[in-house]
């Protein structure tokens, strides 16, 4: 893989991570907003690995990106790894 590859690739797993995070604020739409932020957080803090959390608030934080508001308040309760 080469180098424009390799950014290619990651440019579509950012994609990828930030369309699913919308998925699952869409499914918890329907709550009140704290607690469906909340509720998103707590589905990505428990189904998410790690790493799939770190490169998420990575690319919600990258110049240009917006996100729902909705999203972007869910943003803080979701866990980064732990530094050792």
């Amino acid at each position: 893989m080469n180098q424009e590859t390799h950014i290619f690739a990651h440019d579509d797993n950012n994609a990828k991570l930030i369309r699913m995070a919308q998925e699952i604020a869409d499914y918890f739409h329907a709550y009140p907003q704290e607690k469906a932020a909340e509720s998103i957080a707590s589905h990505i803090n428990h189904f998410w690995t790690p790493k799939m959390r770190e490169d998420f608030l990575a690319a919600a934080e990258a110049p240009g990106q917006s996100l729902t508001p909705l999203l972007q308040a869910a943003r803080g309760g979701i866990r980064r790894k732990k530094i050792k």
